[in-house]
């Protein structure tokens, strides 16, 4: 009873005045238009129940300018004229046969007499007119006003409405066009979605890689309840936007250009000023894609932010997304006493595919040609430290290409892995280079020069005799002469005595 007690008393408030069959005056037009004025209220704004009165005036004409009206929402109007009067026939009073009929289930109903979506009309938007004969028969019509379907947005439809013909206005004539105002609460308001990602995001990458990004930002169901919605987008100093690049689109399709745009070296601001138009796309997601170049403007840092903010009259969010790169230490020493540390040296990078590492205006990049003037050599310091950033993570190796003065030049490459922390990681991750030190060659014998003999004495002279030193082989020629001058004299002796026995 108290659930009739109450649907009674809103629709009292709600349907315009009415007179019954008794106490009207017939309209003299056939016809009567209805302007259907639909207004949407943010969550927990819905106003108390107003009394209708068929016009434009009073509060509905001020709710029509502090709120706004909702569009694509289907009415039905259903001719219930037939319905209304048995019930009178019943017995019943006018109120409550329109309680039961506006308690009549969609499949009840039957079938409409008109249709109509509320859209903008005259400037205003939620409206939808219909013009409907004033008689059925030779009785008043009266009408039933449904509504069919509505945008994701509000919370529950409005009641249905039953109105009566004819309705009078203050000065009791009947009225040809009847101004009716369903309302509609929201849904509680929901922080709309807000992405940043680096497309294909890589572990890490070299100075001068082009690096893609996305904002991916779903527009809100209320968003015409918004007055502001901009996304800024602000990157390193390393991070250079590259401008032709921005596409905004929904679904892979380019949307109008509803914004303005705005950009800087680094980033740029979307600043979408026509809310209307981003209605369109209510409840979807648009998604902004851009590149950035990651530049070596800092040859220290090797981590760089990119930060993305929706800003608008409802909400801030703030997404940041971060890319790396790395490097690593190197100290030069002496093979035997690596305390001992080397200036001078000079080097190339070669990568996996013995690609040489060259320097461009913006970073770097990689080729084949070991003769580029443009390849980068690094060198070590007084201390015999050097080092090299900005590369993607991997392993690479190092070419001596000079060695320190005093030193060989070492021909086997050197190779190192830059990982996430190989440039920072301090003191224990510096990679020592050895070089061997040349040999030093043999000091030459210096001949001694003889002193001057002194001046001899006055006093005798002795006799010098000299001695003849035999040279090689002499020996050996003296000893055969002596063999055979004696073997002569034996042969002389036996001869002569011979002789001398034969004389006697």
């Amino acid at each position: 009873m108290k659930r009739w007690v109450k649907y009674l008393a809103f629709l009292a408030l709600l349907v315009p005045f009415f007179f019954s069959g008794s106490q009207a005056q017939a309209s003299e037009a056939d016809s009567v238009n209805f302007i259907l004025h639909k207004i949407v209220f943010p969550n927990g704004e819905m106003p108390d129940d107003l009394l209708n009165t068929g016009d434009t005036n009073g509060e509905h004409a001020s709710l029509l300018q502090e709120y706004r009206g909702l569009n694509d929402v289907t009415f039905e109007a259903y001719d219930v004229s037939a319905k209304f009067y048995e019930l009178r026939a019943k017995g019943q009073s006018v109120t409550d046969a329109q309680a039961a009929l506006s308690a009549l289930s969609a499949d009840e109903l039957g079938t409409p007499v008109a249709t109509q979506i509320t859209s903008e009309l005259s400037g205003e938007d939620g409206t939808a007119s219909f013009s409907l004969p004033s008689k059925v028969g030779d009785k008043d019509a009266v009408y039933l006003f449904h509504e069919a379907a509505a945008p994701d947005i509000i919370k529950e439809k409005s009641h249905d409405l039953v109105v009566v013909l004819p309705v009078e206005n203050s000065a009791g004539e009947n009225l040809s066009t009847i101004h009716l105002y369903p309302k509609n609460e929201e849904v509680i308001h929901e922080e709309p979605g807000f992405e940043k990602t680096v497309t294909g995001k890589q572990e890490s990458y070299t100075f001068g890689d082009i690096i893609p990004f996305a904002i991916n930002v779903e527009i809100p169901k209320d968003i015409l309840d918004y007055k502001k919605f901009v996304i800024n987008d602000t990157a390193d100093p390393s991070l250079v936007f590259q401008a032709d690049s921005l596409k905004v689109s929904e679904s892979g399709q380019a949307i109008p250009a509803i914004y303005e745009l705005t950009t800087s070296e680094h980033g740029f601001s979307i600043n979408f000023t026509d809310i209307k138009a981003l209605g369109k796309f209510a409840g979807k997601e648009l998604t902004i894609s851009y590149d950035m170049m990651l530049v070596a403007t800092d040859p220290e840092a090797n981590s760089f932010a990119n930060e993305a903010v929706l800003d608008t009259d409802h909400e801030t969010i703030t997404k940041e997304v971060t890319v790396n790169t790395g490097g690593h230490h190197f100290v030069k020493v002496d093979l035997k006493d690596t305390q001992t540390t080397l200036a001078g040296a000079e080097f190339r990078v070669v990568d996996e595919k013995g690609q040489f590492l060259a320097k461009t205006t913006e970073g770097y990049t990689w080729t084949t040609d070991k003769n580029d003037p443009a390849l980068v050599t690094l060198t070590s310091s007084k201390d015999g430290s050097f080092a090299i950033n900005g590369l993607a993570y991997g392993k690479y190796a190092l070419e001596e290409i000079k060695a320190p003065v005093g030193y060989e030049l070492s021909t086997t490459p050197v190779d190192f892995t830059i990982t996430k922390d190989s440039y920072t990681v301090g003191a224990t991750g510096v990679l020592q280079v050895v070089n061997l030190k040349t040999p030093e060659p043999a000091e030459p014998v210096v001949p001694v020069t003889p002193e001057k003999p002194e001046a001899p004495k006055p006093g005798p002279v002795d006799k010098v005799i000299d001695k003849v030193f035999p040279k090689t082989g002499e020996a050996k020629n003296r000893m055969l002469v002596i063999i055979g001058a004696i073997l002569i004299a034996v042969v002389a002796v036996v001869w002569w005595q011979n002789k001398k026995g034969k004389e006697e």
